[in-house]
């Protein structure tokens, strides 16, 4: 393994930390932000269902297709200097975003903010396991950066209702101005440089990997929309797949690769990012489908739908420290499967209510989405930086949040096809059996396909018509809902076999091995994670 070559030393970590913090918040924050805002944003640039699942999936495309690149880049050229790099990118995007005048530009600006939070996010990490020397501390640093990520995925809800219903979906972009503009300046002073400057830079590894990544994802997006056996789908698909195989061949035999595949061959690392995968395939599903069901058919507000789940949120800021402590004593294997199951439980829960539903019914659901996130988050980023040295931290914070953004693309891509397809046949279903003559029938049905939940007006049968297309898109809702909790039920039980054991050993990777540093270091280190 190559010896870090360069670091300079620079002030407190304690002043560090909250540098890397703001700017990591801003990243969280825009994966759910977003969703109370997709409503608004679908009546005022009139786009269609599939157009704002783009909007979603923009940002996690590029945000997927680069996070391998941004750790890569950050260890070789320096993790500060690529840090600001993509803090400078997500400004921009942010105000491109706010400006934009339709779907598609507005999809653009998502892609830039993707890009920068790629380059940013995967260097915070890697940053705090150079600045905190001390294994401690570092476990504490590590705790306090997973509850950030936590409570920010956790409040965008919450803070997005009131934005979007006060000042429009545009103030969101806006509001990420100052707080990115003063993340940039307490990085600037607070952040040391750090890099490894041996190691080559794997260009091959980097242009298949960002090619292989979009291929994929956005085969994934489109077939949503196009349909799975759609010839561009399935071309892009084999695309993406040949170039994938070409990125692990040649990571096999490139003297310094990206993507260290003996990470893989470890469990705890393979089922901490297998667990963070469908952990973001499932809840971000969850979050998209719960604010369209509270929005579009409850009629809930923005602020509404932000309030209604903010109980959960508090949860998952209490349960993280838990997960920590569990995870101390028993492993992680235990708060990470259990965060899995109540995940599962959330969207079987979610399954049970539909048009009619109040909060009194439904309130427990809310409780699980908190449970879910605090629970696996926080072991997730432990145990996966635990596995690997701190000169690869920047690789594997990559990689382990590359697949958990692929996990939120395919989980809106794949869910969202299931609700759309069940939700037409429901709503055709309806529409005959209240003897709707058949042109206006195909004409309800072709606005559905492409508007999704909005009502569709013909005259004096508006409500009745409105009536209908609620209750096929509780239908397909409920439809996505299952599947997904069996999904994510199954995987709960894959990841603590694979995670159990050898979950509290803190290890270094040497060429292809692994070998055992600690068998208890994370119980004697304390704090709210353990490292």
């Amino acid at each position: 393994m190559a010896a870090e070559t360069r670091t300079r030393r620079g002030p407190s970590p304690y002043r560090t930390l909250p540098a890397l913090c703001v700017p990591l918040a801003l990243t969280m924050l825009q994966s759910t932000v977003l969703s109370t805002a997709l409503p608004d944003i679908q009546r005022s640039l009139e786009g269609s269902i599939q157009d704002i699942q783009w909007v979603i999936s923009g940002y996690s495309l590029a945000f997927a297709a680069l996070m391998l690149t941004g750790g890569a880049c950050g260890d070789r050229f320096g993790r500060k200097r690529t840090f600001l790099a993509g803090l400078g990118v997500f400004l921009a995007g942010s105000v491109f975003s706010a400006l934009a005048g339709s779907v598609w530009t507005l999809v653009a600006g998502q892609g830039v903010l993707g890009v920068g939070a790629a380059l940013l996010m995967p260097n915070t990490l890697s940053i705090i396991r150079h600045v905190f020397t001390d294994s401690g501390e570092r476990g504490t640093a590590i705790g306090i950066w997973a509850a950030v990520s936590g409570a920010a995925v956790a409040f965008g809800p919450v803070v997005g209702g009131p934005l979007v219903e006060n000042f429009g979906w545009a103030s969101i972009f806006w509001m990420y101005v100052p707080i990115a503009a003063l993340g940039f300046a307490m990085a600037l002073r607070s952040v040391p440089e750090s890099a490894n400057a041996e190691r080559r830079l794997d260009l091959a590894g980097l242009i298949l990997s960002v090619a292989a990544m979009s291929a994929i994802v956005y085969a994934t997006i489109e077939g949503s929309k196009r349909g799975w056996s759609d010839h561009l789908v399935v071309g892009t698909y084999i695309a993406g797949g040949v170039l994938l195989a070409a990125f692990l061949i040649t990571e096999r035999y490139v003297r310094d690769p990206m993507l260290e595949l003996s990470f893989f061959r470890d469990r705890v690392f393979t089922g901490s990012v297998l667990a963070g995968f469908v952990l973001y395939f499932g809840l971000f599903a969850i979050t998209f489908f719960l604010m369209l069901w509270l929005q579009t058919v409850l009629g809930w507000s923005a602020v509404g739908a932000g309030l209604a789940i903010l109980p959960g949120m508090l949860l998952a800021m209490v349960s993280a420290p838990l997960a920590g402590w569990m995870a101390a004593r028993v492993g992680g294997a235990v708060p990470l499967s259990l965060g899995i199951l109540f995940a599962a439980m959330t969207m079987y829960g979610a399954s049970l209510y539909g048009v009619g539903a109040s909060y009194k019914d439904y309130w427990w659901v809310v409780l699980m989405v908190g449970l879910g996130i605090g629970l696996t988050l926080t072991p997730i980023s432990t145990l996966v930086m635990m596995r690997v040295p701190a000169a690869r931290s920047g690789m594997a914070s990559g990689a382990s949040n590359a697949t958990r953004q692929l996990g939120s693309v395919f989980g809106v891509a794949v869910l969202g096809t299931l609700l759309t397809t069940r939700m037409t046949e429901s709503v055709r279903d309806r529409l005959t059996d209240a003897h709707v003559p058949a042109p206006m029938r195909d004409q309800i049905v072709r606005a559905v396909q492409a508007g999704g939940a909005k009502s569709t007006g013909h005259g004096g049968t508006s409500t009745q018509i409105s009536d209908m297309v609620h209750y096929a898109f509780v239908d397909g809702l409920h439809m996505a809902e299952r599947v997904g909790a069996v999904l994510l039920l199954v995987t709960a039980v894959i990841v603590y076999f694979l995670v159990r054991g050898r979950d509290r050993e803190d290890v270094e990777t040497e060429g292809t091995g692994m070998t055992r540093v600690s068998d208890s270091s994370v119980a004697a280190h304390g704090g709210p994670i353990a490292h």
